[in-house]
């Protein structure tokens, strides 16, 4: 068996492998493109506004992770328990 065929096998079928990543998304794209146009000068925004699909995925993710604690805590449901 192949090493590749073992990291595939021990992925969990719920969560996606580091193995399986294709590339950057798309925020990081257009985050990256905003850089570049705004260090060549082709657009004049503040760097909050170039900066903002970082930060706004990264708001994204910190909203789904309390939304999860919250429902744990409500409901008693345990994430990691692996119990369904």
């Amino acid at each position: 068996m192949s090493d590749s065929q073992d990291n595939r096998d021990a992925c969990s079928p719920a969560l996606k492998c580091v193995a399986g990543n294709r590339g950057p998304g798309f925020s990081s794209l257009l985050g990256l493109l905003f850089i570049g146009l705004k260090l060549a000068g082709h657009i004049d925004w503040s760097w909050w506004w170039v900066l903002s699909p970082f930060w706004i995925m990264g708001g994204l993710a910190l909203v789904v992770v309390v939304g999860i604690l919250i429902v744990e805590k409500r409901t008693g449901w345990d994430l990691f328990s692996g119990d369904t």
